[in-house]
């Protein structure tokens, strides 16, 4: 299956990768931006990515869903070693990173929930 790229794959700026820090910190308090898909019964939602501007100016992200009783995701911090110049090229890697983390489940997750959540996480750029 090919995918289709946008004019913004195209000019967004790669991740800055920096090595994992296990025993790092996250961030305590909330995070400068949540985006949330809303779920009908669980408060945390479908689906959620958290951007972070870091002291050093950099911006992180974190991504996070539950779907059919299974998910998986982690709390915005430098610890996870994601980083990237801008808060648009930060939502564009978190965008990518749960479609992926989505799509890699499709034992777990119905056909309708992977396409709500990447529909929803497209329509964030």
């Amino acid at each position: 299956m090919t995918q289709q790229l946008s004019i913004f794959d195209v000019i967004v700026p790669p991740a800055i990768r920096r090595p994992v820090e296990p025993y790092g910190n996250v961030v305590q308090e909330e995070s400068h931006e949540t985006l949330r898909l809303p779920h009908p019964r669980i408060a945390w939602g479908k689906a959620r990515i958290e951007l972070h501007q870091h002291s050093d100016g950099l911006w992180m992200w974190a991504t996070n869903f539950n779907l059919s009783g299974w998910g998986g995701g982690y709390r915005v911090g430098p610890k996870w070693g994601k980083f990237a110049d801008t808060r648009d090229a930060a939502l564009h890697h978190a965008v990518q990173e749960i479609k992926g983390r989505v799509a890699k489940r499709a034992r777990e997750t119905t056909d309708k929930e992977r396409r709500e959540v990447t529909v929803w996480a497209e329509g964030l750029l």
